[in-house]
């Protein structure tokens, strides 16, 4: 049996790096070698890599990603295709505990390494995500505040619009180049704002879309509406720092406390496993892991709800 597990886990684990390195590096190594040449080559090889990308679609497209991780992957700066990361997802998930049970069939050990394999590669997109997002927020006031100085020069809203997006850096640089693009196309103000807006999760952002679709409606003073808009985005920060500061003790010690039971577990699986197991094999254990895992569940809740200020 340990023999069986080992020589699928390893077959598991070659043709998982062969696909990965064959997407990720052979294909896009001759793409930009290519791609250096001179025009006609860069004609030839541009034919190639949209050759070689819809290859690609063809044998990635039974992985379904919904739009929500599209979205994540795309915002969180990650230079893969969600489908990539879904395949680097599902052999972080299931290689590691192949192999720990190959060598050492220890069920505790491969449920843990099982789990942190689920677990890790999601928390750290949604992180990078969120960081995305945050700065995101903290930049829009400074580009409204550009807006409007474009505005009192005489740009229409749409050329401020195309002058902010190139020169501010990202995340807000590209998604304002992105709003820039759909307008240019033909879509609506509105319609492109929201758009972006619900993938950065930005009230503010819906704010702003709401002020200038009421100003072009009704008119008045566009700049003026934007520094008011920019005045009430900073005073919203700085509140919101202001609340991440007091609040912070609470938010580590709920963060420390429901970790803490999770790695002592995992430490003591690995240091004395018979100490453990009775835990897993008896009727009493499992009730027990069961009651402490609602607990740890029910305080990880109490505490997000009372640190999580509304304002």
């Amino acid at each position: 049996m340990k023999m069986v597990c080992l020589v699928s886990a390893a077959v598991f684990c070659y043709c998982a790096m062969e696909m990965l390195l064959g997407f990720l590096l052979k294909n896009q190594l001759q793409v930009k070698q290519r791609l250096s040449d001179l025009n006609q080559v860069k004609k030839e090889t541009a034919a190639l890599a949209n050759g070689i990308e819809k290859k690609d679609r063809q044998l990635l497209r039974f992985i379904h990603v919904s739009k929500k991780m599209k979205d994540e992957v795309s915002l969180s700066g990650v230079k893969l295709r969600p489908q990539e990361f879904v395949m680097i997802w599902f052999l972080f998930i299931f290689a590691p505990a192949m192999l720990l049970f190959a060598f050492a069939p220890n069920l505790v050990q491969c449920m843990g390494l099982f789990l942190l394999g689920l677990v890790m590669p999601p928390f750290f997109l949604k992180l990078a995500a969120a960081k995305q997002r945050s700065l995101f927020e903290a930049q829009l006031g400074d580009a409204l505040m550009v807006l409007s100085n474009g505005l009192r020069a005489g740009f229409s809203f749409e050329q401020a619009l195309e002058n902010v997006s190139g020169d501010l850096s990202d995340p807000i640089g590209s998604e304002l180049n992105a709003i820039v693009r759909e307008l240019k196309l033909g879509a609506e103000l509105e319609q492109s704002f929201l758009i972006v807006a619900e993938r950065m999760k930005s009230d503010d952002l819906r704010l702003l879309t709401t002020a200038v679709i009421i100003q072009q409606k009704v008119g008045g003073n566009l700049a003026e509406i934007l520094d008011i808009i920019s005045q009430t985005i900073r005073d919203r920060l700085a509140i919101k720092r202001s609340i991440k500061t007091l609040t912070a003790q609470g938010r580590i010690s709920g963060q420390v406390i429901g970790v803490l039971p999770i790695l002592l577990l995992l430490a003591l699986s690995f240091i004395n496993p018979g100490y453990i197991s009775p835990l897993f094999a008896s009727f009493q254990g499992r009730l027990l892991l069961m009651m402490g895992g609602g607990m740890e569940l029910l305080g990880f809740l109490m505490i997000n709800k009372i640190v999580n200020i509304k304002f």
